[in-house]
């Protein structure tokens, strides 16, 4: 009945047992490691990139895409090509936080969740890509999704001009466009 537990047909079957096991468990290292060493090349290409990114953010360059992870080598960045006008690197930017909610369409909880991702400021707001605003809103969840971040750059330069007459004005078409 227990026959098929020792194949070897051996008296004592722990040894058997035992040779099992430890070419079960030299075979897991194995995989493990082949499977670790993958994930490492994958994760040093993703390091590459994102130090690459953060080499053109300094320089103004930067263009946001969304992170994706790689089965092989990373294709070559696309760089944007200058402005016309001069973005000026985001570490350039004073430090203290304007009142982003005057920008229509931007209210406390929203400025919070900019205020985390690092945007604080008109300056920094008017260079920032709608397409990068709209992932940290659909981070937040399905409820920051209906905003529509198209306009906010645009407004955020008005702002940070100090045309407030210009953006009230402008606002004020925003909102007859919703009711």
């Amino acid at each position: 009945m227990y026959e098929h537990f020792n194949p070897l047909q051996l008296e004592s079957a722990w040894l058997q047992h035992l040779l099992f096991l430890l070419g079960a468990g030299i075979l897991g290292y194995l995989i493990g490691f082949l499977k670790s060493k993958n994930t490492l090349h994958h994760l040093e290409a993703e390091i590459r990139q994102i130090e690459f990114d953060l080499d053109q953010c300094h320089k103004g360059l930067y263009v946001p895409k969304p992170p994706v992870r790689t089965a092989g080598p990373l294709p070559e960045p696309i760089v944007a090509p200058p402005a016309e006008e001069a973005i000026q690197p985001l570490a350039a930017v004073p430090h203290e936080e304007d009142d982003l909610k005057k920008i229509e369409g931007i209210g406390p909880k929203i400025e919070k969740l900019l205020h985390e991702a690092g945007i604080k400021t008109f300056a920094q707001l008017a260079v920032a890509e709608p397409s990068h605003v709209m992932s940290i809103l659909r981070a937040a969840g399905s409820r920051f999704q209906i905003q529509d971040p198209n306009t906010w750059p645009r407004q955020a330069r008005l702002a940070q001009e100090g045309k407030w007459d210009e953006l009230r004005a402008w606002q004020q078409e925003l909102q007859k466009g919703k009711e």
